[in-house]
């Protein structure tokens, strides 16, 4: 029963510590409460929107007399996919280089001589795509259709062969190699045409399981509660060290005074998380309060480790706002997770960001993965020993001043 005095004791007057900072707990309410919102509205438009991109118009060439240029424009034109961001227009050579010098056309094909015969025969000429220097994205984007263009082909090719081989080894009657060639190709031909049928498309986000808005407002509001640590530098000064020696000279132990400091900043932390889960939230009431209980009583012993660590008010801050920032930029809170490198995309889940988002997404019916209770539990139970082992020591140390 004394120690639960002296805990609440302790509790008070830490409590009164912070009070005294009453417009800087004010100003970071305010700030816990905007922000996220207008970050995540803003991540959402920029993110959502896309890039605009109006195509490319690609000029087919092919000597004198060829028709392939028209062939191939036409049927190229039929397909809705390749229609959607490029245009094929049959030229001749002199007449496309003009098209292209004057920006007309982002690049220009040309064929060689008996190029569709090469194809179906397997010699595969080589052809010379010539792009214009000054639009760079559109070129990188011919050269990209090109290789998967250039893939299909030898596929297709390799499959050529193969039946080829096997008509070899065993001729059947009445069927001449010519048919067969023509046969396969067209076959093949097909395929490509209908290629669709292949595909299974799938919309991914780029913030993976939460909303754009959602997400980049609970990365920002996790930032801050972690990032608040020099506000609390006051609850773990070196008088209030001094007085927690003098009452371990009595007999009474470092606890009490630990977690009333805790405590007091838990409350704090509260106050300014609870009203941001509260209003832009989802999910029942009580469950968004106690994911913000929670993630305040985490954000406060992560606050006491590095208040107990770097002593001073600029070193914590300097330390809490290094880390802090590695944190949400691990959890795609600057950069979308999909768009980190696969390094990094990989340790996401390492980030103290990401565990206190997935807790404050919970009450929205989001779920919360087994890997992330652990790390909260095992970081947590971890940093409260260590942070009571320094509260305790440096408590230890210190010598009263006559």
């Amino acid at each position: 029963m004394r120690e639960l005095r002296l805990f609440g004791t302790c509790f008070r007057i830490a409590w009164g510590r912070l009070c005294r900072q009453w417009p800087l707990l004010a100003g970071l309410a305010l700030l816990c409460l905007l922000l996220p919102v207008g970050v995540g509205r803003a991540a959402e438009v920029l993110l959502s929107q896309g890039v605009a991109f109006e195509g490319v118009a690609l000029a087919v060439t092919a000597p004198a007399g060829d028709q392939t240029p028209q062939q191939l424009a036409q049927y190229m034109g039929d397909m809705e996919d390749v229609a959607q961001f490029c245009q094929i227009a049959a030229m001749e050579e002199h007449e496309a280089l003009e098209a292209l010098k004057n920006g007309e056309v982002t690049a220009v094909l040309a064929l060689p001589e008996n190029f569709i015969q090469g194809v179906m025969w397997g010699t595969n000429p080589n052809l010379r795509l010539i792009v214009s220097g000054d639009r760079p994205l559109e070129s990188l984007l011919l050269l990209w259709v090109g290789q998967s263009a250039s893939d299909i082909l030898s596929a297709f090719q390799s499959g050529v062969y193969a039946v080829l081989e096997l008509y070899e080894r065993a001729t059947p009657p009445g069927l001449t190699r010519d048919q067969v060639v023509l046969d396969i190709n067209l076959r093949y031909i097909g395929m490509a045409l209908e290629r669709e049928t292949m595909f299974h498309s799938e919309v991914l986000s780029v913030t993976r399981v939460l909303p754009i808005a959602l997400h980049y407002r609970l990365a920002l509001l996790a930032y801050f509660a972690l990032s608040a640590a020099p506000m609390f530098v006051c609850v773990y000064s070196d008088s209030w060290l001094r007085f927690q020696r003098r009452l371990r000279a009595v007999g009474r132990g470092a606890a009490p005074g630990y977690c009333g400091g805790v405590a007091a900043s838990s409350l704090a932390l509260f106050l300014l998380i609870a009203p941001a889960l509260a209003l832009g939230g989802q999910g029942p009431l009580l469950l968004r309060l106690g994911a913000a209980a929670l993630m305040a009583v985490y954000s406060s012993v992560c606050c006491a480790v590095c208040c107990l660590s770097f002593r001073s008010a600029a070193g914590c801050g300097v330390a809490a706002f290094a880390l802090s920032l590695a944190a949400l930029a691990l959890a795609g809170g600057i950069v979308p997770t999909v768009l980190l490198p696969s390094g990094l995309k990989a340790l996401s889940w390492l980030s103290p960001v990401t565990w206190l988002m997935e807790l404050a997404a919970w009450p929205g019916g989001y779920p919360v993965e087994r890997s992330t209770w652990f790390c909260l539990a095992l970081t947590g139970t971890g940093m409260v020993v260590l942070s009571l082992k320094l509260y305790r020591s440096q408590g230890d140390c210190q010598e009263v001043t006559l």
